[in-house]
């Protein structure tokens, strides 16, 4: 599918281009690392009584999607993981089931989270694609190679100073509760250039696939939490 027709398909349900989609593909070779806001994010934001908030399987088949194709079009594992203001296990249980590499949490501060995982990792910002929705987020939007920002009714005001003040690539027409995470992905991989290619795999034999998840087995999830003025590991 041509680039022309993503953008088409994407603005037909109300997505916004800040950045062309040609754009956004002559800087995908370069990124290195996903990262994803939590709150908001893989949901609307409402809280459980143990302070704990959900995520959907459809979000997080596109999270393996999206590694996956980052993996076949770039020939690289892309670095995956959540940035979070809050301590939310159900965050840690989705890092953990997608062997991915690391979460902040209690990450109020984010901007230095994203100068921890620089500096852990070895990586300089313009590698880093950040996926979010709220204005603390706004720390490592202003930093990083590409942002995605989640759409949502409540605040016209936030989306229209991220519209005008160069803080994302493109905003979501799905909120946190309708899988803007998803969205987000079919985006990326549809830019990629090679989501029938993907498709057909997870319904051939997928013995590609297989030996991409082999080489996951190794990866270890580095978990930091902030406390009493700093990042420590837990």
């Amino acid at each position: 599918m041509e680039l022309i027709d993503i953008e088409s398909h994407f603005s037909d349900i109300g997505g916004q281009f800040l950045k062309s989609a040609f754009d956004i593909q002559s800087q995908l070779p370069e990124i290195k690392a996903y990262l994803f806001d939590w709150d908001g994010v893989f949901n609307d934001g409402s809280k459980h009584a143990g302070g704990s908030s959900v995520f959907s399987e459809v979000d997080s088949a596109g999270l393996r999607l999206l590694r996956y194709a980052h993996f076949l079009k770039y020939q690289e594992t892309p670095l995956l993981g959540v940035v979070t203001g809050a301590h939310n296990t159900n965050a840690v249980h989705l890092m953990e089931s997608h062997k991915g590499d690391v979460i902040y949490q209690k990450a109020i501060r984010k901007g230095e989270a994203l100068n921890h995982f620089l500096s852990e990792f070895k990586l300089q910002a313009h590698e880093i694609c950040y996926v979010y929705d709220d204005v603390l987020d706004l720390a490592i939007a202003r930093q990083v190679g590409l942002r995605f920002c989640v759409g949502r009714l409540a605040n016209p005001l936030f989306l229209g100073l991220v519209a005008g003040s160069d803080m994302a690539d493109y905003i979501t027409a799905s909120q946190g509760n309708e899988h803007a995470v998803r969205e987000v992905c079919e985006l990326l991989m549809g830019i990629m250039g090679n989501y029938t290619e993907l498709v057909q795999e997870f319904i051939s034999s997928q013995e590609h696939y297989s030996n991409f998840k082999t080489q996951l087995l190794d990866r270890k999830l580095h978990k930091f939490e902030f406390q009493e003025g700093k990042f420590k590991g837990f």
